[in-house]
């Protein structure tokens, strides 16, 4: 941009804080102060996709967590649908603010059969949204005020602070989980952090679980989550349970228990996310689901359903799948957790054989992997130099500090593609780690 002043033109010299701070309010400023990662560099690589024949030299994106190990098949039952349903005309209108009564059916059938909660789940204890992002924001609206905290275990997934406090203002109280004991996951780790919050005064008005966890792969077994959910009782904490990955289980020898499957102690404070974007492979379709037997919350989430309503379109096409148990009981899942498991597995191989341990993943999408041999130091520096070579050599995964790990050194790699393109991923970070090795070998001698 150019001023011309006095016959002369002089260039303008402008503040993208100052104009930030001209046009929008104080919580957008707090939102831009902070540097989306997603932003910067997972919209870069989505720029630039690999491919092996008509872009060789593009990105291969392990970052995104995103299941594409069974699209053909997903795509086709799709197309399978009876379009004169799509023409139906009451989808042309506002739909129920709860989501189509008819797909919230299909819905209680579909999560009574797989997630075999001892309550039956009833149709109107239902909330369709677009996305677990959308149903998070709204409980954190309506469970807490802003300040407040949501205690949730560490790492986690890197979009959990975004999704409380971007706009409700609820905060993200960690309980740090350590590598040396393999993450694991206490009662106690949990009333240690509420205890010290408590004397410092903060506010805490429930417990996250991610279960199955993101970014570990663990599954919370029933005797801890019986202890959680006790603990949470004693304290008057609601407990939401995010179990977006519940039906991505590939280790044969765990199975995964909703919370929903337990006796809880307080069930007005128990609150249950799903969705499609996982178990399905259906994150463009935008469908989260919310089950909450608690009147009020159910009330605020209609309230606001306005807001974040799936279109009716997306809802009777998602009803045309779910409601098909053969296919998914003979076809589907058995086919999805196959890929899963074979590729978890390759994967898994490749990185013992570059030296990189591996954290024992029982479910999800993801391998969580350690690379702090292969960094100058143990800092986050030293981390983020590492990501930057990855990414110089167009390979883009997550490192932890974006996921809260406490710990330098550890990454995650999304594996929920076609083996060809995750192996394309492994050689490229390989390369990168015996460039690394060769680099010491090198000054060791120099020295």
């Amino acid at each position: 941009m150019f001023l011309v002043c006095g016959g002369r033109r002089k260039e303008a010299v402008i503040n993208p804080m100052r104009g930030t701070e001209a046009y929008v309010g104080a919580r957008a400023r707090r939102v831009l102060s902070v540097p989306s990662f997603l932003v910067q560099f997972s919209q870069k690589v989505g720029g630039d996709p690999f491919h092996p024949h008509n872009n060789p030299q593009g990105y291969v994106d392990l970052g995104l967590a995103e299941n594409k190990l069974c699209e053909e098949m997903t795509a086709e039952k799709l197309r399978s649908l009876d379009l004169t349903a799509e023409a139906e005309i009451s989808l042309q209108y506002y739909p129920n603010l709860k989501g189509l009564p008819s797909f919230r059916q299909v819905l209680a059938e579909f999560l009574n059969q797989r997630f075999h909660p001892l309550k039956k789940i009833d149709p109107d204890e239902l909330l369709v949204a677009t996305g677990t992002t959308a149903i998070l924001d709204t409980l954190a609206f309506g469970l807490a005020d802003p300040g407040d905290y949501f205690m949730v275990a560490s790492p986690y997934y890197y979009r959990i602070r975004n999704d409380i406090e971007d706009r409700a203002g609820v905060h993200v109280l960690e309980v740090p989980l350590s590598p040396k004991v393999g993450f694991e996951l206490t009662v106690s780790s949990f009333e240690i952090v509420y205890n010290l919050a408590r004397r410092q005064g903060k506010k805490v008005k429930a417990i996250l679980l991610i279960n199955p966890n993101n970014p570990l792969g663990d599954v919370y077994t029933p005797q801890l989550l019986t202890e959680i959910l006790h603990f949470a009782c004693r304290h008057s904490l609601h407990v939401v349970s995010d179990e977006i990955y519940g039906l991505s289980v590939f280790d044969k020898n765990t199975t995964f228990r909703s919370i929903l499957s337990l006796p809880l102690p307080d069930p007005q404070r128990v609150h249950l996310l799903w969705g499609v974007s996982k178990d399905l492979g259906l994150s463009g379709y935008r469908c989260g689901v919310l089950y909450t037997p608690n009147q009020q919350v159910r009330q605020f989430a209609t309230a606001l359903g306005i807001f974040h309503v799936t279109p009716p379109l997306m809802q009777r096409r998602l009803q045309h799948l779910l409601a098909d148990h053969k296919w998914l009981d003979e076809v589907y899942f058995p086919t999805y957790h196959k890929r899963l498991s074979t590729i978890f597995q390759a994967a898994c191989s490749q990185l013992t054989t570059m030296g990189v341990p591996v954290h024992p993943s029982k479910a999800g999408i993801f391998i969580w992997a350690d690379f702090s041999k292969f960094m100058s130091e143990q800092t986050f520096k030293a981390e983020e130099d590492l990501f930057l070579r990855f990414m110089e050599a167009k390979v883009y995964v997550l490192p932890g500090k974006q996921s809260y790990c406490n710990t330098p050194g550890w990454f995650r790699i999304i594996f929920a593609s076609s083996e060809l393109i995750v192996m394309e991923g492994l050689k490229r970070i390989e390369s990168v780690l015996k460039s690394i090795t060769n680099e010491r070998r090198i000054n060791e001698k120099q020295d």
